[in-house]
């Protein structure tokens, strides 16, 4: 849902917008009126003249088209200075609204989807799975010791860490896969169409290059680097299956690579 300060700015502009494009519409249109009325004085002007004096008659058309034209050129600039206003209106309003759904979708520290959007892409999947019996596969990665690495290192060092991780995981999946943050130091992966053996390789890629990355303050660290724990579950064939019950499976493998000493990618085999 749009935010509702965003919604007032939003009607704000379209009003704006729309009361312009009213107030030229209206300039036309009394532009046209009178253009109307003043031709049809004109017209009788002419014939009261040719009546009176048959060798003005030229010079009077020639006044008379040099009139019209003239209010022709009005009609014609305030018309397209109001298409021009509904065009802006229509500009703004969408422009707004872009920038306001990629914000709702998009976690602002990791630029990665945040967690609604991530659980959003993973019912889409599931979905898919359910009807079409295509394998899905859900990642649950945490950092750890994260906590130590803040109270270490500070905050805005664990924010840096963040953009660093989120980073890298943009750049290790696959094209076809979604990342997201799915809260404090947890991500999650979603793997469309791929088994759970296929997924795994993906994050032992990223597990590995984390833990050779370079990253500052991680000689503080009980490992002397940046490691992360990894839990995978996967849905395969036509089978209907919720969305909690998969990152509940995820999560315990989570938690199972945590208290086996961390550093590693856990899932069933």
């Amino acid at each position: 849902m749009l935010k509702r300060d965003f919604v007032r700015r939003l009607n704000r502009g379209i009003i704006i917008f729309f009361i312009i494009f009213v107030i030229f519409l209206g300039v036309f249109y009394l532009f046209s009126f009178t253009s109307n009325i003043n031709a049809i004085r004109t017209s009788i002007t002419v014939i009261q003249d040719a009546l009176e004096n048959q060798t003005g008659i030229i010079n009077s058309i020639k006044n008379n088209l040099t009139e019209v034209s003239f209010i022709f050129m009005a009609q014609l600039i305030t018309f397209i200075v109001a298409v021009f206003a509904l065009l802006g209106s229509i500009w703004y309003t969408t422009k707004k609204y872009l920038v306001e759904r990629r914000d709702a979708l998009v976690d602002h520290l990791t630029q990665l989807y945040n967690k609604k959007a991530i659980l959003f892409h993973l019912r889409q999947e599931l979905l898919r799975s359910e009807r079409y019996g295509h394998p899905t596969t859900v990642a649950l990665l945490d950092l750890d010791y994260f906590k130590k690495y803040n109270d270490r290192n500070g905050h805005v060092a664990g924010d840096n860490l963040l953009r660093r991780i989120g980073r890298i995981l943009h750049e290790e999946i696959r094209e076809y896969d979604e990342v997201g943050r799915f809260g404090g130091e947890e991500f999650m992966i979603v793997f469309p169409e791929t088994k759970i053996q296929d997924a795994a390789k993906v994050c032992e890629r990223i597990r590995q290059r984390i833990a050779k990355t370079k990253f500052f303050g991680q000689h503080k660290m009980p490992f002397g680097k940046i490691t992360v724990s990894i839990g995978l579950s996967q849905v395969k064939g036509k089978r209907k299956i919720k969305q909690n019950t998969i990152l509940n499976k995820a999560d315990q493998f989570l938690y199972k690579a945590k208290e086996s000493g961390r550093n590693q990618v856990l899932y069933k085999k």
